[in-house]
């Protein structure tokens, strides 16, 4: 019997020794599934384990090969019978299952880490509290515009396993990767890594914000002088981690211009950066907000470092109508537009959702409380918010914050809170959904959210008996 184990620096050494071992794979969602497949296609013998009922878990393992075995209700010592353990990303490390685990010495990898082995493609790797998603995709279409096999992925859209199931030999790999990602990274190594942005999240899983930035700069784990680190250089509280790291940093900013690095220049891009001197100009540009405005001009700069023709990422910029859930209007009636900024379960995507509009605003906000300082938003509120309807678990919070400062009501249900922001706004107000929690208490996810809240507003105008 071969001994547990050991991860080795080199993705494919890693891969080698899976024929034959016992992996157990902890989480029988999309990651959890498709890392399964991918240890299958390597030899490995896998056992995928998962706290729910195979009732509730019957419709996600309908495509799950017959080879891998399957135990469902709970992590029992099965677990523990194997050589190495992966986790998917929504499991912490905490658990009792894990905890003896490791007093076992038994290696723990997450789904990220375990899907780098099978690729020698160059990583581009995007984290931040806010904009990682729409810059991962802004990047994707940039370079699939140049390079025909491209993966996208991770925290967006497919695991990285399973595109690399789907792609086996890409030629570049962007992926936007999270915190509960880079937990459980070892060898994960980034040819260029993206910091967007860092302010306080997720502080219901970390013990405090320090914590959880520290996770975040996890990224840099296996970074070298080689490698190359952009990172918004506008953002104070980021400087203070970037002290003494190994990468080649490449500085972004809305706020100056650089001699090395890139910025707007009015309605131009500059990207400069030993040799290169390049401008983009941009004619128009249908993202909204100035977060936005940080998350093309990462991508411009990812695709001209990288090889992608100035023309490819104009064209890109100027025709990329941005991503469901990240201010997507879903409706006008009697003169008030409705947007969908589900994805905004953050205090800072708040904000940024609020200033990327200049008239005034009903805004639905509240979900699951994930620690954020509601507080700080009271002066953009003021100047931009109408009326404050509040949802959830986390109502009461944001009331005490927001109370005596803009108008704030309580509703009951997503839905009533579309019809009572209806009832307060007037024509030219925008009804914004822009949560600043995540949506665990009432949906399965943001998209359940988001999704919830465009059919509410289809329905509306039978509900009122208006006509849009």
């Amino acid at each position: 019997m071969k001994g547990r184990l050991t991860i080795q620096e080199t993705g494919a050494e890693n891969v080698r020794q899976l024929q034959g071992r016992r992996v157990s794979v902890l989480g029988a969602g999309r990651s959890g599934k498709e890392v399964a497949r991918l240890l299958r296609l390597a030899g490995a013998q896998v056992l995928l384990s998962d706290v729910r009922s195979t009732a509730e878990l019957t419709e996600a393992l309908r495509d799950l090969p017959d080879d891998v075995a399957l135990e469902t209700g709970g992590h029992s010592e099965r677990v523990l019978d194997a050589d190495l353990i992966v986790i998917s990303p929504g499991i912490s490390l905490d658990i009792p299952v894990l905890q003896q685990a490791q007093r076992l010495q038994i290696p723990i990898a997450g789904e990220l880490e375990v899907a780098s082995w099978f690729t020698t493609a160059p990583i581009i790797a995007i984290t931040g509290s806010n904009g990682k998603t729409t810059t991962t995709a802004l990047t994707g279409e940039i370079f699939r515009y140049q390079y025909a096999d491209v993966i996208v992925g991770g925290n967006i859209g497919r695991p990285f396993s399973g595109e690399l199931l789907k792609m086996p030999r890409p030629v570049f790999n962007i992926l936007e990767v999270s915190s509960f990602q880079l937990e459980t990274i070892h060898t994960f190594h980034p040819k260029a890594a993206v910091i967007t942005n860092l302010s306080p999240n997720h502080l219901d899983r970390y013990s405090d914000f320090d914590a959880y930035a520290r996770a975040k700069l996890n990224i840099l784990k296996n970074m070298t002088p080689d490698d190359l680190l952009l990172y918004n250089v506008d953002d104070a509280v980021l400087g203070t981690y970037l002290q003494d790291v190994r990468p080649a940093r490449f500085p972004f900013s809305l706020k100056q211009e650089l001699d090395q690095g890139a910025f707007w220049q009015g309605q131009t891009i500059r990207i400069r950066w030993q040799e290169l001197d390049e401008s983009i100009p941009i004619e128009s540009m249908r993202l909204r907000g100035p977060h936005n405005r940080y998350n093309l001009l990462v991508a411009a700069a990812l695709g001209m470092l990288f090889g992608v023709e100035s023309r490819r990422v104009q064209q890109v910029a100027e025709t990329f109508q941005g991503l469901p859930h990240r201010l997507e209007p879903v409706g006008e009636l009697n003169g008030v537009v409705f947007v969908n900024d589900s994805k905004a379960t953050t205090v800072q995507s708040l904000e940024f959702a609020l200033q990327s509009f200049e008239e005034p605003i009903v805004l639905i906000a509240g979900g699951k409380d994930k620690g954020g300082d509601f507080h700080a938003l009271v002066p953009l509120l003021r100047e931009r918010v109408r009326a404050a309807i509040l949802i959830g678990q986390a109502a009461a919070r944001i009331q005490e914050a927001w109370q005596g400062q803009v108008p704030v009501e309580r509703a009951g249900s997503l839905e009533d809170a579309v019809l009572r922001a209806f009832q307060r706004a007037q024509p030219g107000d925008v009804v914004l959904l822009a949560p600043a929690c995540s949506s665990f208490d009432m949906f399965r996810d943001y998209e359940e959210r988001g999704d919830q809240f465009r059919e509410l507003v289809q329905k509306l105008p039978h509900r009122v008996g208006a006509t849009s």
